[in-house]
């Protein structure tokens, strides 16, 4: 699922439709407590301008990327991660990357993400202290608060060094919630300009569709990094402008398998042990994989698409970049 910020208030506009407000959510007991890392300040960067804004701050799949891994602990409802929990996350997260690799071949592109992978002291994990509260559950509509915390949070951890360790400056985050909800990613527009640059994904503890004790799957973590390279939610209901009733049910009879359609097994449940899913033509079209798409004569709506872009509709020539129009 994919959510995005679209304005300068504090408003939060949520593609996927109007959503009632929830509390948060407390998960079971989890022993063996680490203590957490010092709070980082928020002192965002200066907003990037050019074409860097264009895509956001991860831009495309082929491109060496960073992933950075923030475990946000909420102690004031008691919802915090434990190092075996943490575990599980790196786990989840290593097959969803590997996955993507492995898709990613197909299409002749070999791709380099830079991921935490449990290394001790690694550079690509952090705790984080969180000021405002979590609500998680089926909706997830964080509040306000808590995403202004994460933009100035991902800002804050995105620095030269980083970039300097790892040779490029495409960085998303993995922001891992100790609650049960839906995960979702905040996807930058081309029509932000320099605002809401930094890209990442709120990813749950616990699936909200299912049992409070049952995990998100690792196909839930790779649908919902490959949305930080473009990929539209193909499934009723997607925000995606360029998405409509036509091309999910078409979608759903060519690609049943595709990442972007469903992460769960044919039974409806999670799987935990691989990922029985695809990137399929009209996605990796949509995040730059491939040059073209068998859909394109089909649906002409996907004329406006511009690989690894999301945008709100209508041609490129309407976007900020190219009418110099930037929102400040």
């Amino acid at each position: 699922m994919k959510k995005h910020l679209a304005v300068l208030v504090l408003g939060l506009v949520l593609l996927c439709g109007c959503m009632p407000r929830r509390q948060a959510q407390l998960v079971p007991d989890m022993p063996s407590v680490e203590d957490p890392a010092p709070t980082p300040s928020p002192t965002p960067e200066p907003a990037p301008l050019g074409e860097e804004s264009l895509y956001g701050s991860v831009r495309l799949l082929e491109e060496p990327t960073v992933l950075v891994s923030v475990y946000l602990n909420d102690a004031a409802t008691g919802s915090i991660w434990t190092r075996e929990a943490r575990a599980q996350t790196q786990q989840q997260v290593a097959m969803a990357v590997d996955w993507i690799g492995e898709q990613a071949s197909d299409y002749g592109v070999t791709t380099r993400l830079y991921y935490d992978d449990g290394t001790e002291n690694s550079p690509l994990c952090h705790t984080y202290s969180l000021q405002s509260r979590l609500r998680g559950g089926v909706d997830s509509e964080e509040s306000n608060a808590f995403l202004d915390e994460m933009d100035a949070l991902c800002a804050t951890l995105d620095t030269a060094d980083l970039q300097a360790r790892y040779g490029t400056d495409h960085v998303g985050f993995l922001l891992f919630l100790p609650v049960s909800g839906t995960s979702f990613t905040m996807a930058h527009y081309a029509e932000d300009g320099p605002d809401f640059y930094h890209e990442y994904c709120c990813l749950y503890r616990y699936d909200a569709y299912a049992a409070q004790t049952e995990p998100e799957s690792p196909a839930t973590y790779a649908h919902e990094i490959l949305h930080l390279f473009g990929a539209p939610d193909l499934y009723a209901g997607s925000s995606d402008p360029y998405v409509d009733g036509a091309l999910t049910a078409y979608v759903e009879q060519t690609y049943p398998d595709d990442i972007m359609l469903s992460t769960y097994g044919a039974d409806g449940s999670n799987v935990y042990t691989s990922i029985d899913k695809v990137i399929s033509p009209l996605t990796a079209y949509c995040i730059g994989l491939a040059d073209s798409c068998p859909e394109l004569g089909q649906f002409p709506l996907l004329d406006d698409v511009e690989p690894g872009v999301f945008r709100y509709g209508g041609s490129p020539a309407d976007s900020w970049l190219d009418s110099g129009a930037v929102t400040v």
